[in-house]
Formats: structure tokens, C-alpha cells, sequence
């Protein structure tokens, strides 16, 4: 019975062929809804079986399998997908392109599965292309939009670029350890990295070049524009890019956890890209005008966060956050559309932040309960999150890092929170409770989670990556780190109300104006790909 599950890769390809000999528009979402729920039905067996059984399930000569990281996507993907395919059933039509569309749809779900539950590389090669293929199709589904075409061909050239690292990749594993079997190489890389320290030069380019591939399809800076110049495609297309098709990169990366065992220093650059991508890529989606390119550059910082993840051997954390991040992203992209007709009926259309940091005038305060207020709100967190530590121990907290990362996205949300909306005396200590509050849910929820994927991901071998990891940090640097923002914050929310300028006398500052002009060019990187690549 539980070999049925194996089967699940190929139900999409079979919507794909029976919706082509459909003739009337309106069977085909009820196709296409049908049998998605039966490979969601199938995906929630396999993972009840997994856990009940703790066994994996082989089929197809090993080709296939549903193991432990299986049975956490797979359901996710397969519940994403009839969200998106019942959201698209309205959505989509009057396109003309209505049977082509759910075709597609389905090919890239295709790929999707198999590259989650390939046990091959020869099998995980094909899904990568695939996935680039149907993707590009997707992009461009306009075919009638210029823009939509050629942004396509960007979205396709980076792809290929990241298959061919791939393909090389695949060819070098095989070349130096002689198998294609994932699960026979798992357990060989294991093996080796008990035996001390690496000295083939190959490991390492392997490492690399399957780190690289993972980027590009992830959109990590410098890869990333492929992404936020997607806005074109049609919406659930984006829901399903940055809920499902961007998150590959952190899936391939867990699929060759143990092969990074050996590579510590492809670790450290994945940490070291990943920090450039979450920062640089977060100031931009508050720059750029467009709502989607806003939610694409927003993805490109969190795929930064996920990698910093994988490079400080958080691989179970990585995927916690690409599945939160992808259930919260494809929700606003599905509701992206219902927000511009909105706001296109509203004549008050509220002012972007950027007109807020740049140009709006700010009353002077001659009072210093508000900045008290904003001490004591970032202080106390910090204070909770310090004495339950001294309560469980310092051993039950093994993502210092990456508690880190969560406390500073917090720690910024908030401040930028207070300074950019008014918080009067009546509501402001209900407003701080709620963040507060929040703050000390997600960091419990963030530590839970990620202790329990852990353990059913990897087991006991769950360790070896945060020793591996050199980038580690202490306890005691991640207090003196959020110490540190938090005195940056304070000065920051400081300036933005205490700015001493009295009203009516607000002139714009050049130095600021040249900053945003920057940023709102998405610092010229598209530019330099036109003068020196002519993509766009």
C-alpha cells in the first residue's frame, strides 16, 4: 500500500495529459483540483507511515524515495499546489492560455517531486531541468508582452547557467565517489567525515558548484534579479516561484548535508552570501515602487537568511523557515491583486516609508517618555530571552546564530514599527505587549520546531553540522551582538523623532535623496547587466 506514495511525482504529468484531451474549459480545474487532492491525501499517508514506521519508503529500482525530508515537503508542496490550482480556476479565466497554463502548472509540480523525492543523481538532474524549463514557460506565459518574454529569457539563462554547475557537479560526484545512489553517498560522506580532515581539492570544487547552483536558483545576490523582474508572470505563477520553485536551492543544499560535512568552507561562504543577500536585498524591497518587485526582493533577502542557515549547519532550520516563509509569501502574492484594485478605488492611498524617511516632516518632541518607552520594549525581550536561557540551559538553545538572525529581523521590524507609525498614550502599552509577546512566541516556536526537525531529520548525526560549521558563535557573542543593534536602534529611532528641526523649516537632504536614488535603481546591478551582458 505504502508504495503508492511513490507514485506521486508522476499524477501531475498524468493532469497534464488528460486535461490536453479536454475540450470544455470549465472540466479542467475539476481535473486538475481532483487528483491534486489525491496526491495530497498520498503525501499526508507517506508521512504518517514515516513517522509511525520510521522507515523509508524505496521504490522504482532506489530511484525514488520518500524519507524523513520527504514527508515534510511533500505535503507542504502538495497543499500549496491545491491552493494555488483552486486560487487559478477564477483567476485565470478569461487568459486565453487557460489549458496551456494548467499544463504547465502541473509539469513544474511534476518537478518539484521528483526533486524532493529522487534518491538518484541521473533522477535529480532531470527534475533540476525540468523545473527551469517549465518555469521559463511560466514566466513568459504573455506571450504577447515583450517585457514578459525577455524577462523570461533572463529567468532561463541564469537557470541554465545553475544547471550546467549542476550537471558538472554530478558528473565530478561520480568521478571521484562512483555512485549515483544519494543514500549510498550519504552514508559514504558520513563515513568520511569521521575520518578527519579532507585533503582532496575535488570535495571542495563539488561543494562549490552544487553551492552555486543552489544560489542561482534561489536568487542569492549576485543571482537574484532573475526574481524580482518575474512580476509579469501571472499571479499564482508568483505565488508558486516564491513559495515553492525559489526554496530549491535550501532543498538541494539538505539533500547534500553530508557532502558539506566535508566542506566547511563552502559553509562559510554560503553564511558570508547569504548575510550580503539578507541585508542589501531587504533595504531594496522598501525602495522599489512596484508591490511585486517590493514581495520579489523581500523573498531574495529571507533566501538569504535560509542560506546564512545552511552555512551555520542549521539545515533543519532552513527548512522551517522556507516553508513559514512560503505559506506567508504565497498568501500575499494571492492576495497582491485584490490590494491593487483596491488601493486603485481608494483616493487615500497611504505614503510609502520611503516618503516617510525622506521627505515627510516630523513634529518636534520635547518629550523623552517616548524613547524611554522604546528602551524598555527592546530591553525587556532581550532580558526574557537571557534568564529562560539561564533556565534550560545553555544546551538547549543550538541555534544561537540563527536566534540571532530572528531577534535582529524583530529588533528592526519593531523600531522601524515605532518610528513610522503614530503610537498614542492610550493604545501604546497594548501595541508593546503584542510585539513583545511575539517576539518571545516565535522565538520559543523557532527553537521547538527546529530542535524537532532536527532530530527527525538527521537523528543523531544532527550535531556533526554546527561542528563542522566554523562560523560558530557563543552565547556570550550573541548577547554582545544584540547589545550592539540594539544600541544602533535606539540611535536610529532617536533620530527619527528627536530631529530637532521645528516645523516648517524642513529642508530635503541631498546625501539622503542620493541613497534612495541608488536603492530605488536597485543599485545599479540591472544597469551593469544591460552595459555589459545586454539581457534586459
Amino acid at each position: 500500500m505504502e508504495k503508492l506514495v511513490l507514485f506521486i511525482p508522476f499524477i501531475p504529468i498524468m493532469i497534464a495529459i488528460l486535461i490536453g484531451f479536454l475540450n470544455k474549459k470549465e472540466h479542467m480545474p475539476k481535473v486538475a483540483i481532483f487528483f491534486s487532492s489525491l496526491v495530497a491525501l498520498l503525501g499526508l499517508y507517506g508521512t504518517y507511515y514515516v513517522m509511525s514506521t520510521d522507515e523509508a519508503i524505496y521504490g522504482f529500482g532506489g530511484l525514488l524515495v520518500f524519507n524523513e525530508l520527504s514527508a515534510i515537503l511533500v505535503p507542504y508542496v502538495a497543499i500549496l499546489g491545491l491552493v494555488i490550482r483552486k486560487y487559478s480556476t477564477k483567476y485565470m479565466w478569461d487568459e486565453p492560455g487557460y489549458k496551456r497554463f494548467f499544463i504547465l502548472l502541473n509539469f513544474i509540480f511534476s518537478a518539484i517531486y521528483l526533486l524532493v523525492m529522487s534518491n538518484n543523481l541521473i533522477i535529480l538532474t532531470m527534475a533540476w531541468q525540468l523545473m527551469s524549463i517549465s518555469l521559463y514557460l511560466l514566466i513568459s506565459f504573455n506571450v504577447e508582452s515583450k517585457s514578459a518574454i525577455k524577462n523570461g529569457g533572463w529567468t532561463m539563462l541564469v537557470h541554465k547557467l545553475a544547471d550546467l554547475l549542476f550537471i558538472i557537479a554530478v558528473i565530478l560526484t561520480y568521478k571521484t565517489f562512483g555512485s549515483f545512489d544519494l543514500a549510498e553517498l550519504s552514508q559514504k560522506w558520513l563515513v568520511m567525515s569521521g575520518s578527519g580532515p579532507i585533503d582532496n581539492p575535488m570535495i571542495y570544487v563539488i561543494g562549490f558548484l552544487f553551492l552555486f547552483a543552489a544560489m542561482m536558483k534561489s536568487a542569492i545576490i549576485p543571482f537574484h534579479l532573475w526574481l524580482p523582474y518575474t512580476s509579469e508572470a501571472p499571479t499564482p505563477v508568483s505565488a508558486l516561484m516564491h513559495a515553492g520553485v525559489v526554496n530549491v536551492g535550501g532543498i538541494l543544499l539538505n539533500k547534500m548535508a553530508f557532502l558539506l560535512l566535508l566542506t566547511p568552507a563552502v559553509l562559510n561562504v554560503a553564511f558570508v552570501m547569504g548575510l550580503i543577500t539578507a541585508v542589501f536585498a531587504s533595504i531594496l524591497m522598501l525602495a522599489v515602487s512596484d508591490i511585486k518587485r517590493s514581495l520579489g526582493y523581500s523573498t531574495v533577502g529571507q533566501m538569504g537568511y535560509m542560506i546564512m542557515e545552511v552555512g551555520l549547519g542549521a539545515f533543519s532550520l532552513a527548512i522551517y523557515h522556507l516553508m513559514v516563509h512560503g505559506i506567508f509569501k504565497a498568501s500575499l502574492f494571492l492576495e497582491s491583486g485584490s490590494l491593487i484594485n483596491q488601493a486603485r478605488k481608494e483616493p487615500n492611498i497611504p505614503r510609502r516609508l520611503s516618503h516617510e524617511i525622506f521627505w515627510k516632516e516630523k513634529p518636534q518632541y520635547n518629550s523623552i517618555n517616548m524613547f524611554r518607552m522604546i528602551a524598555f520594549f527592546t530591553v525587556l525581550p532581550v532580558i526574557v530571552f537571557i534568564g529562560v536561557k539561564l533556565l534550560l540551559g545553555e544546551n538547549f538553545f543550538h541555534f544561537n546564530v540563527a536566534t540571532l538572525i530572528l531577534a535582529f529581523a524583530w529588533l528592526t521590524g519593531t523600531q522601524l514599527f515605532l518610528s513610522f507609525f503614530e503610537v498614542s498614550k492610550a493604545n501604546s502599552p497594548k501595541v508593546i505587549l503584542a510585539l513583545i509577546s511575539s517576539f518571545i512566541i516565535v522565538l520559543f516556536t523557532y527553537e521547538f520546531v527546529g530542535l524537532a526537525l532536527e532530530h527527525f531529520l538527521y537523528g543523531e548525526h544532527g550535531a556533526l553540522f554546527y561542528e563542522v560549521a566554523t562560523l560558530h558563535v557563543s552565547g556570550t557573542m550573541t548577547l554582545l551582538m544584540l547589545i550592539a543593534i540594539m544600541i544602533v536602534g535606539w540611535y536610529f529611532t532617536y533620530k527619527q523623532h528627536f530631529v530637532g528641526i521645528p516645523i516648517g523649516e524642513h529642508k530635503p537632504n541631498k546625501p539622503k535623496w542620493r541613497i534612495y536614488k541608488m536603492l530605488a535603481k536597485e543599485g545599479y546591478i540591472s544597469d551593469m547587466y544591460v552595459k555589459y551582458f545586454k539581457i534586459f
